[in-house]
């Protein structure tokens, strides 16, 4: 009973640690607390792997993505042997700098989706009505909970999880354990924070795009409430005109729904693969 089946996933990850005979158990353990200094941190931000549930359930999962990715680091790594000393230290602090970034990245189309929703919220005059988001953890719009909620669902639906881990593997490929960050990391004129700044810029246009089919139907209804206004000045309009951008609003966004679905789908995942050209260009 206690046998592994030959071949089997456990039994070639076992043999595998087995034939790593040149490395001692400290050295083992010292990778494997570095694997778990990067990818605690992912855990602890990234929205779709539960940075809000319980500490402990966020520790074992952790746990279990650092012994997946140790074969690959041990291969990666042109240093496998740490003794627990003030390099460990550096190396650590690395690490968990390396996770706290690709969770930012990771959780950053979540932030976009939010927004949207808030936006189209604010447009139409319900703002004021704020509720806890449970998966960021923030205060926001009832559209800003839906988007969010709704892009949960699409990420998983087109593998984005996957596609995230491939590029957390990547960073271990790119940025090895006992490699350090290049000394130029904070210069602004490096490739990595050109790219950076390119994708920032892309967080605006990609909400206001999501949006767009709702703001346009509230900005047509703006125009035409002040030409009303004008005609008839004796008339609130004002008050009819909350109704009618709510109305309007909603109604634009349920007609251009499967559009906005298609759209969170694909920006989502060009984000979460741009990912590699980010770690492409912080590895220089």
């Amino acid at each position: 009973m206690g046998n592994f089946v030959s071949g089997s996933p456990t039994s070639d990850y076992l043999n595998f640690l087995i034939s790593q005979h040149q490395m001692t158990p400290i050295g083992l353990f010292t990778v494997f607390f570095l694997t778990l200094f990067r990818i605690a941190p992912i855990v602890s931000v990234s929205p779709f792997l539960g940075s809000k549930l319980p500490g402990g359930v966020k520790i074992a999962l952790a746990i279990s993505l650092a012994v997946i990715f140790i074969p690959q680091i041990i291969q990666t790594s042109a240093q496998t042997e740490f003794s627990f000393n003030i390099d460990f230290l550096g190396y650590a602090l690395k690490e968990l700098l390396m996770g706290f970034i690709l969770g930012f990245l990771s959780a950053i189309p979540f932030y976009i989706a939010q927004g949207s929703g808030s936006l189209i919220d604010f447009m139409r005059g319900s703002s004021s009505l704020q509720v806890t988001d449970p998966f960021m953890q923030t205060q926001t719009s009832s559209i800003g909970v839906l988007f969010n909620y709704v892009l949960i669902v699409v990420f998983f639906q087109i593998g984005g999880a996957f596609v995230f881990l491939d590029a957390v593997s990547e960073s271990f490929r790119v940025l090895p354990i006992d490699k350090m960050i290049p000394t130029g990391f904070f210069n602004l004129n490096l490739p990595f924070w050109k790219t950076i700044m390119g994708l920032l810029t892309r967080i605006f246009a990609i909400s206001i795009q999501l949006a767009a089919p709702s703001i346009v139907s509230i900005l047509m209804a703006e125009m035409f409430l002040g030409i009303a206004n004008r005609l008839a000045p004796q008339v609130q309009i004002v008050f009819l005109g909350m109704s009618l951008k709510s109305l309007l609003g909603l109604g634009l966004l349920w007609a251009a729904w499967f559009f906005i679905l298609q759209q969170m789908a694909k920006q989502s995942l060009l984000w979460i693969k741009n990912i590699d050209d980010i770690l492409v260009a912080l590895g220089m």
